[in-house]
């Protein structure tokens, strides 16, 4: 799903060294059902001329899948799963990612699914990573050097070095200080700005216009899906074709109801 990004990372990168990261929407570090102690529930006590008694509430059955937090989570990415197909027969696709309007359609329809389902978007988790990796970096250089590995794992490929320039901006202001650069430093920060601002400068980038990269990369991953789908499907009808000795079928990829193969 290989895609040309010019700079559409650097606007979420500034973001993640100035920001604090948050990732209470997808924490996955919920406590464990399997480590929570049973304690027994005290009863009704009964004094009197009779022994006092204390009466002692069974534990409820726990079923298997809850007991395993590796079943747990199996379970929950199971449901997911159904809902999100359960879902997606609710519209029809179209097939045709060179369409605008198609891809619009397309990215409305399963991001709606996704924020019922409660599952990021492609953009969502690229932002989450660099969120993540900006939190743990030791310093600044370090958090940059490990950007092209973050953005290969969605495919997103440059016209230009531009993590080189980053790299380098930011050993151009420790050479200054004479220290490493850390994210609290502001006599370095500030240094570090202007020499990004000069960047951004160079390659078109307005950081102040946040919401229209954004929208941008989401557009772009949707129509990367959208791409993939139709692919897929291209195989799957030629395969089929050969198969059955048919190569001689038009089949218009735009008048396929998906839904007829879930």
């Amino acid at each position: 799903m290989a895609m040309v990004a010019r700079s559409k990372g650097y606007v979420y990168m500034r973001q993640a060294l100035t920001c604090p990261p948050s990732f209470s929407r997808y924490n996955a570090s919920a406590p464990n059902a399997s480590s929570r102690v049973l304690n027994n529930v005290p009863g009704l006590q009964i004094s009197g001329t009779v022994s006092s008694v204390r009466h002692y509430a069974e534990a409820p059955a726990v079923k298997p899948e809850e007991q395993d937090p590796l079943k747990r989570i199996f379970f929950n990415m199971m449901k997911k799963y159904k809902t999100f197909v359960s879902e997606l027969t609710k519209q029809k696709i179209t097939l045709d990612p060179d369409d605008p309007k198609a891809v619009s359609d397309y990215k409305s329809f399963v991001d709606s699914i996704r924020k019922k389902v409660g599952v990021p978007s492609q953009a969502q988790k690229l932002k989450m990573l660099i969120q993540r990796e900006a939190a743990s970096a030791p310093d600044v250089k370090s958090f940059y050097k490990s950007l092209p590995e973050i953005k290969s794992r969605f495919g997103i490929t440059e016209p230009y070095d531009g993590d080189k320039l980053m790299v380098e901006a930011v050993e151009k202001v420790e050479k200054k200080i004479g220290r490493a650069l850390v994210k609290g430093d502001k006599e370095g920060m500030a240094l570090l700005h202007k020499e990004f601002e000069a960047i951004y400068k160079a390659l078109g980038v307005d950081p102040s216009k946040v919401k229209e990269v954004e929208a941008e990369v989401d557009f772009t991953f949707a129509k990367a899906e959208l791409i993939q789908m139709k692919d897929e499907v291209v195989d799957t009808i030629e395969t089929h074709k050969k198969r059955f000795g048919l190569e001689e079928i038009k089949v218009d990829l735009r008048t396929l109801d998906h839904r007829n193969y879930l």
